[in-house]
């Protein structure tokens, strides 16, 4: 069975999301970005500035905040925090939101971002500091920093937050089930999360799990790590995900750009659900009311009938 209208593939900046069309259009908001210091968190902080937002930057190396920190004062001459911070470290992200907040105002953007993982099977795994510690870091930590911005934008009734996803929700794949099960979690409970928002009346705070495609980044540096125990698993598959990784073709600033249309609300009616940056997303947009009637871009496991 299809549903609407199949949306075109996008790898790079397509009208919709071009930067131009948003200057101005965060003015003056405060975003907060995870894992900002380099790839993906580093573009998405940049698309942010660019539309207008002020930036607190967390991750745990200073040195990286401090230049791009210094990039966005220089291009966009928006304020900027700098928070060196382990994202796991839930006394230390406490004190960097409140910090936020004092510096920067009350934050109005949330993109959490920081995530690790590693290839290799859970037979092989050591539990808690391979599998569990994935789980603290994909999945843990991104609810902590979460509920301390429900908690604020809850008393403002106002507010947009997006935890970086993947395609591994969406399908199953051998030798990253640490990985998989902590994004799929995710996933789920920004659906669950939405719909306690939306069951109070509070609509105006929007929640998206976004999926940036397949983008060159140093999470990608470790997949040969346990290259033999992969092998042990299927003869040949690090030589698919070789291929894989070498044809990764989509821009950092193709999921940041993505970023800064779903924080201005332009994707509302799409809340609470998997945005895939590589789908054109005002096609998604243009038939979010067959997206809402067959439950599609969602955690949910479909059943027969009967």
């Amino acid at each position: 069975m299809t549903f609407g209208v199949t949306p075109k593939d996008r790898h790079s900046i397509y009208p919709t999301i071009a930067p131009d069309n948003f200057v101005g259009a965060l003015e003056d908001k405060v975003a907060l970005v995870t894992g900002a210091g380099r790839g993906i968190g580093k573009a998405i902080a940049l698309a942010l500035a660019h539309a207008g937002a002020h930036i607190a930057l967390l991750a745990r190396t200073k040195s990286q905040l401090d230049v791009l920190a210094e990039e966005i004062k220089a291009k966009y001459h928006r304020k900027t925090l700098v928070l060196p911070v382990d994202a796991t470290n839930q006394s230390d992200v406490a004190v960097a939101f409140e910090k936020t907040e004092e510096e920067l105002g009350k934050v109005d953007i949330l993109v959490v971002n920081a995530g690790i993982t590693l290839w290799r099977p859970f037979l092989y795994c050591d539990f808690d500091e391979d599998f569990w510690r994935i789980m603290e870091v994909n999945f843990k930590a991104p609810m902590f920093i979460i509920q301390l911005a429900i908690k604020s934008m809850h008393k403002r009734k106002s507010g947009c937050i997006i935890a970086m996803s993947s395609q591994a929700v969406v399908k199953r794949i051998p030798g990253v089930s640490a990985y998989s099960a902590s994004k799929v979690a995710l996933n789920t409970s920004i659906g669950a999360l939405q719909d306690e928002l939306d069951a109070s009346g509070e609509s105006e705070i929007h929640m998206y799990a976004i999926s940036p495609g397949i983008v060159q980044t140093d999470l990608f540096d470790g997949f040969r790590q346990y290259e033999e125990d992969m092998e042990k698993m299927e003869s040949g598959c690090m030589q698919w995900w070789k291929e894989i990784l070498d044809g990764a073709l989509d821009p950092p600033e193709l999921c940041a750009q993505t970023c800064v249309y779903l924080a201005t609300g332009k994707a509302k009616e799409l809340r609470g659900r998997h945005i895939d940056a590589v789908k054109d997303l005002q096609s998604v947009v243009d038939q979010a009311d067959i997206v809402k009637k067959e439950n599609l871009y969602d955690m949910s496991i479909k059943q027969l009938d009967g």
